[in-house]
């Protein structure tokens, strides 16, 4: 932050490096430059482009496989839970039998 004369403080942000000048009294921005985006090559947004391709597959791989996991389990749970409920005749009391 550097202090300007006439009452106004010039201020770099820390996010996107804009220079802001800032009058001391009111706290508006007087004047404000954007730091230039340097745009990168086609050929670099095409790898770029691609990395993130192989990211999201491996991703879509990796979560299909968890999913198939976790039908196996809950398959094996159910027919678990299928084969207690074919033993026992008897059938739970709720309170509302009770009355």
């Amino acid at each position: 932050m550097q202090t300007m004369d006439l009452g106004r403080i010039e201020v770099i942000c820390p996010c996107c490096e804009t220079k802001l000048q800032v009058d001391k009294k009111t706290g508006e921005i007087i004047w404000e430059e954007k730091k230039e985006k340097i745009m990168p090559s086609l050929s670099d947004m095409v790898k770029d482009h691609n990395a993130h391709q192989k990211e999201q597959e491996s991703l879509f791989i990796k979560r299909s496989e968890v999913q198939k996991d976790r039908n196996r389990i809950l398959e094996e749970k159910f027919r678990a839970a299928r084969k207690n409920v074919d033993k026992s005749k008897d059938i739970p009391l709720r309170d509302i039998d009770l009355d």
